[in-house]
């Protein structure tokens, strides 16, 4: 079977935060579509760093569901007027997990922003939320005239019609349909003040959306009476603003990433007592330090008449007087109404989509992340996690703009079933979860296959991928144990010398001895194996990581576990 050949000249793209402005910079500098539409239910730019100073009141307790309705939005308040105002997971004082010289995009500097809106102002190595969403304001100049504010998508269908028009190949010549009907897809779309419904057509989608919306709360036992017997004491991270409300509270804090971390570090200081209920113990005695909570196992159930919790090692925490569920997001697709199909619709992938969803820990029927392996004009940016996600959705939009344009091509769909098939077997549950530096190890196959690879007399048109330089793969190393010391110096630093990282041309040679080293020391001090890697980040405070910048594509996404 030949690879999927394309005639879009229309572009829908849903969502105008970071991977949205950045669909909408590349596709419009492919040149070659003649309209596209960015919709953005908000009245600004920046997706999730658009701040709420106000939370929605709504919490769902427990919530398992990917097909959960997104909240309601906040209306304006007593005898103000304006939009609707979408609540999002950004907090008072959060500073970005990444060095503003790899958070930014590669064709433009977050401290080139920063300088011209605040002349001699402090950058700090790990920016201020309002320092992202202004950088976001400027990058969406370029594109601005492509977004219609305050208006949200409700529903995609896809239709199937009966192709009477030629395809236009790579080389500008033209030639005849093989097959009967050709993929559109109808947007309904709706204004968020006015609630003006609109209906529209386009050739492709780009689903830049985000997946930090729809909560997930595990069905922990109990869980449902506890609520209703001590309303207000459950709270998704979704919902957290700053330490006030836990000042003098006897509090745990349920996961350890990024925001259970993040969390218990700003609320430590208030507290009466702190737990952080964690299924794996903290990879470092730098983070349990940072984070001053007291590590305990997950809970098993809770216990209505002790106001408590009971720890699946038997242990009792009575008197609790909130718990922060740090569990993270369910991936959703509320617009996409197909995704969720009959068990007949599931089969039938010619005319539908398939069943997308399952537990929303992944989107299925995806090639490479990004293409329906079926309807490849239905795309999707940035849905792998525990990435730098600026530069990857870069990557990711340089080839879909150019697959789209015809002048990249995508493997036969028998070539795509069989990706996925292979990427389920290596990545497991966890399917959009990268191992770390894989992002790294993606963006510059990514730029090779475009620049040099052997379609890059044709891929080479449009606006250039981008590349991480050693520097960029090193500061990538180093970027957690960083953010620890930044906060630890109370978020002041404006560089990482000031931390103590320094670039060095052999910082691959020192890591591998580091860790060598690590490893001897361990064995001679019988140190637990679960330590090893412990021990090596702490002695030499260097974390482990794996270079490979020439897998392919494939190799380098199916890696990902």
């Amino acid at each position: 079977m030949t690879t999927p050949r394309f005639a879009v000249r229309s572009v829908a793209i849903i969502g105008a935060g970071s991977s949205g402005l950045t669909a909408a910079r590349y596709i419009q500098e492919q040149g070659v579509y003649d309209r596209v539409v960015v919709y953005e239910q908000r009245s600004e730019v920046g997706g999730i760093w658009n701040y709420s100073s106000r939370p929605t009141d709504e919490e769902h307790i427990p919530q398992e569901s990917p097909y959960f309705r997104p909240d309601a939005p906040l209306q304006p308040e007593d005898g103000k007027t304006g939009a609707p105002e979408f609540s999002t997971a950004t907090y008072d004082e959060l500073y970005v997990n990444i060095p503003h010289h790899l958070m930014g995009f590669t064709d433009m500097a977050i401290r080139d922003v920063h300088e011209a809106n605040h002349p001699g102002e402090p950058l700090p190595i790990y920016p201020h939320r309002r320092t992202i969403a202004e950088y976001l304001i400027s990058y969406s100049q370029d594109v601005r005239h492509l977004i219609r504010f305050n208006t949200k998508v409700d529903n995609v269908r896809l239709l199937r019609r009966p192709r009477n028009w030629q395809r236009i190949g790579t080389n500008g010549a033209t030639t005849r349909a093989t097959d009967d009907y050709v993929d559109s897809w109808e947007i309904h779309s709706s204004d968020t003040r006015s609630g003006t419904p609109t209906v529209e057509t386009f050739d492709a989608v780009l689903v830049a959306q985000g997946h930090y919306d729809i909560t997930y709360v595990p069905a922990i036992a109990n869980i449902e009476a506890f609520d209703e017997a001590y309303p207000g004491t459950l709270t998704h991270s979704k919902r957290y603003r700053n330490p006030a409300p836990f000042r003098g509270k006897k509090v745990i804090v349920v996961g350890s990433s990024a925001s259970g971390l993040d969390i218990s570090t700003q609320i430590k200081t208030v507290t009466k007592e702190l737990y952080m209920s964690v299924r794996t113990p903290v990879i470092s005695d730098l983070f349990k330090k940072l984070t001053g909570a007291e590590e305990v196992p997950p809970i098993q159930e809770f216990l209505v008449e002790e106001r408590g919790v009971r720890l699946t090692d038997g242990r009792v925490l009575r008197d609790i007087d909130a718990v922060i569920f740090g569990t993270g997001y369910l991936f959703s697709l509320p617009f996409l109404q197909q995704a969720k199909p009959t068990e007949a619709e599931a089969q039938d992938t010619v005319n539908g989509l398939g069943a997308m969803l399952s537990n929303g820990r992944r989107i299925h029927r995806l090639y490479d992340d990004m293409f329906h392996i079926d309807h490849p004009t239905l795309a999707f940016l940035c849905l792998p996690m525990m990435v730098v996600p600026y530069s990857l959705t870069q990557a990711q939009a340089a080839v879909v703009s150019r697959v789209w344009a015809n002048t990249l091509d995508l493997p036969t769909t028998e070539e795509m079933n069989e990706w996925e098939r292979e990427a389920e077997k290596v990545r497991g549950p966890t399917f959009h979860k990268w191992k770390h530096n894989d992002d790294g190890v993606y963006i510059n196959a990514c730029y090779e296959r475009i620049m040099h690879g052997p379609q890059s007399a044709t891929a080479r048109a449009g606006k250039e991928p981008p590349h991480w330089d050693d520097r960029l793969v090193w500061m990538r190393a180093i970027t957690l144990f960083g953010k620890v010391k930044f906060e630890e110096g109370g978020q002041k630093a404006t560089s990482l010398q000031e931390l103590g990282y320094v670039y060095e041309e052999n910082w691959k040679e020192k890591q591998a001895e580091a860790e060598a080293a690590a490893a001897a020391a361990a064995a001679a001090t019988s140190i637990a194996k679960d330590n090893t890697l412990v021990a090596a980040n702490v002695a030499k405070d260097v974390p482990t990581v794996a270079i490979n910048v020439t897998a392919p594509i494939a190799a380098v996404a199916v890696s990902g576990a």
